[in-house]
C-alpha cells in the first residue's frame, strides 16, 4: 500500500520521499508517496462517513477485531523489527520486544472494548434515576514519532479503535515503512480501511488539513514541543488534544543506594536505545558522599557497551535515527567536553559503516550548570553526572525543570522514596528503576510541558481521551 491514504486519487501532484537506513546511510529503503491536502481531506471526510458503522459495531466483535491485529503483529514480528532496524537504527533486540508491546497493547485494548461503561446514580428526587452513557468521540488523528514507531501507533489506536472511533494515523516519515506495515496489519484483521486511514509524509498544508478541519474530534500527538506548540496553534479549536511531549529527566542517587544497581539502571535509561526516548535520563544528581564511587561505576558501565549496527546479535547500542540528530548530538557533545570532562565513553565496532549515525553514549561530569546538557532535553546518548549536598536540593532541582515527564530515586530508605514520590512534580516517578519503559496498565503522561494536560495515555484511562460522557435523566413514575 504505497500510496499515502489507501487507493485514494488526486490530480494534485505528490511528493515522494525514501526511508533511509541510519547505520548505512547510502542504504536506501523503500519509496512513499506523500498526501496531498486533497488526499487528507478526502481521507478526513471517509473516516467521518465511517465512524457511525464503526461505533455501531457490537464491542465484542471490535474486541475480536483488535485480538485479530495482535496476532497479525506476532506473525510479522521478524518482518516488522527488521524493519524498524533498519529505519529506526534501534537493536533488533530492542525492535523486537517493541513489536511484541504493540501486540500485548492491542490484546489490552480487546479488554477496554468491553469496558465502555456508564454508571448510575442515587435518585434525588422520586420517580427518577440518573445515568450516564459513554460514546465514541467520532474521529481521532494520531501522529506518532519514529523513536517508538509500532509500540506507540498502538498505544493511541488500539483504544480509539476499541472505543469505536475511526482514526486518521500519521507516522513519522522516517519510519514510514513500520507505519505501512503496522496499518497493513491492522486492515488484514479486519479493521475497515475507512476506519483506520494512513497518512503518509509530512506537507505543512496537507498537516494543517489534517487537524485542523471540523470533522476532526481529538488529536493524540508524540513528539518534539516545538511540533506540538505548532498543533495546537493549527488544530481546529474543538478538538480535544493529547499531547506527549518532551522531558528532561533526572535521576537521582541517595548515598544509601545499592550504587552497583544504581549504575546499571542509569546507564540503561540513559544509553539504550541510543537515548532516543522522551523517558531517557539527561541528567544524573548524585549526593556528593558516593559521587566518585558512582562516577566510577557509571563509567565501567558505559565502557562495557558496544556500539554497532543493530542488526548485529552483538551490538547493545545502534546509531542515532536520522543525519539531523547526528549533526545536533555531535556538536552538543563536542561542546560539553570541552567544557567538562569525559568520564566514560562506549567503544564503536570498527567494522561498521563509518559514515552511520554513530554518537557514542558518553558519561560527562564537571559541565557548567547554565550548559545546555543540564539544561534541555537530550534525546540521545550523553549523560551528565552532577554531585548534590542532599537529596532535598536534588528534588528541587527535579521540580525546577519546565518538563515534568519521568524522575527516578535510587535509594533503601522507605521513606526517603516515599517523600521523593511525593513531592517530585513529576508524571511518572520510578524508585529503583530505570526512567525508561512502562507498563500496558498504568496512565502513562507527563506534567507542566512535558504535556497537554488531563488525559494520559495507557490503560482504562485511555478511554477518557477517546469517549464522550452523557448524562441522563430518568423518570419512571406518572405526574
Amino acid at each position: 500500500m504505497s500510496q499515502a491514504i489507501g487507493e485514494m486519487k488526486s490530480t494534485v501532484a505528490s511528493t515522494s520521499f525514501w526511508s533511509v537506513n541510519p547505520a548505512v546511510p547510502g542504504q536506501v529503503g523503500r519509496e512513499f508517496t506523500a498526501a496531498t491536502v486533497d488526499q487528507v481531506r478526502d481521507a478526513v471526510r471517509t473516516a467521518r462517513a465511517a465512524a457511525p458503522e464503526w461505533a455501531a459495531t457490537p464491542p465484542g466483535r471490535r474486541a475480536a477485531v483488535l485480538s485479530g491485529v495482535a496476532d497479525e503483529l506476532t506473525a510479522r514480528t521478524s518482518e516488522l523489527a527488521l524493519l524498524i532496524t533498519r529505519e529506526e537504527g534501534k537493536t533488533l533486540a530492542a525492535a523486537t520486544g517493541e513489536v511484541g508491546k504493540a501486540a500485548e497493547q492491542f490484546r489490552f485494548a480487546a479488554q477496554l472494548a468491553h469496558q465502555v461503561e456508564g454508571s448510575t446514580y442515587p435518585q434525588e428526587s422520586p420517580g427518577t434515576f440518573a445515568y450516564t452513557l459513554r460514546s465514541p468521540l467520532g474521529v481521532v488523528v494520531a501522529i506518532t514519532p519514529w523513536n517508538f514507531p509500532v509500540s506507540l501507533a498502538a498505544r493511541k489506536i488500539a483504544p480509539a479503535l476499541a472505543a469505536g472511533n475511526a482514526v486518521l494515523f500519521k507516522p513519522s516519515r522516517v519510519t514510514a515503512g513500520a507505519g505501512e506495515i503496522f496499518a497493513e496489519a491492522c486492515h488484514a484483521a479486519g479493521v475497515p480501511e475507512d476506519v483506520l486511514a494512513l497518512v503518509q509524509g509530512d506537507d505543512r498544508a496537507a498537516m494543517d488539513a489534517l487537524v485542523g478541519g471540523p470533522e476532526i474530534d481529538a488529536v493524540s500527538f508524540t513528539g518534539s514541543d516545538a511540533v506540538g506548540e505548532l498543533l495546537r496553534g493549527t488544530t481546529n479549536a474543538r478538538a480535544r488534544l493529547q499531547f506527549e511531549l518532551g522531558g528532561h529527566n533526572a535521576a537521582v542517587v541517595c548515598a544509601d543506594a545499592d550504587l552497583a544497581r544504581a549504575a546499571r539502571a542509569v546507564a540503561s535509561g540513559a544509553f539504550e536505545l541510543t537515548g532516543q526516548a522522551c523517558t531517557a535520563t539527561d541528567r544524573v544528581l548524585v549526593e556528593q558522599d558516593v559521587y566518585d564511587d558512582f562516577v566510577t561505576l557509571l563509567s565501567q558501565e558505559v565502557r562495557g557497551m558496544r556500539v554497532g549496527s543493530g542488526e548485529d546479535p552483538a551490538s547493545r547500542v545502534g546509531p542515532v535515527a536520522t543525519a539531523a540528530q547526528y549533526e545536533r548530538l555531535s556538536a552538543l557533545l563536542d561542546s560539553a567536553a570541552g567544557a567538562g570532562t569525559v568520564a566514560g565513553q562506549a567503544e564503536l565496532d570498527p567494522s561498521v559503516d563509518p559514515d552511520g549515525y554513530w554518537v557514542l553514549p558518553t558519561v560527562l561530569t564537571d559541565v557548567p550548570a547554565e550548559h545546555p546538557l543540564n539544561t534541555d532535553e537530550i534525546f540521545g546518548p550523553l549523560l551528565s553526572v552532577v554531585p548534590v549536598d542532599s537529596v532535598e536540593t536534588a528534588t528541587a532541582r527535579v521540580n525546577a525543570s519546565a518538563h515534568g515527564l519521568v524522575t527516578a530515586l535510587h535509594t533503601t530508605d522507605l521513606r526517603r522514596a516515599h517523600r521523593f514520590a511525593h513531592q517530585a512534580t513529576c508524571g511518572i516517578v520510578k524508585i529503583n528503576e530505570r526512567t525508561t519503559g512502562n507498563g500496558l496498565a498504568p496512565p502513562f503522561g507527563g506534567w507542566k510541558a512535558s504535556s497537554s494536560g488531563a488525559f494520559p495515555e495507557g490503560g482504562r484511562t485511555a478511554l477518557d481521551f477517546v469517549t464522550d460522557t452523557k448524562t441522563v435523566y430518568f423518570g419512571y413514575e406518572e405526574t
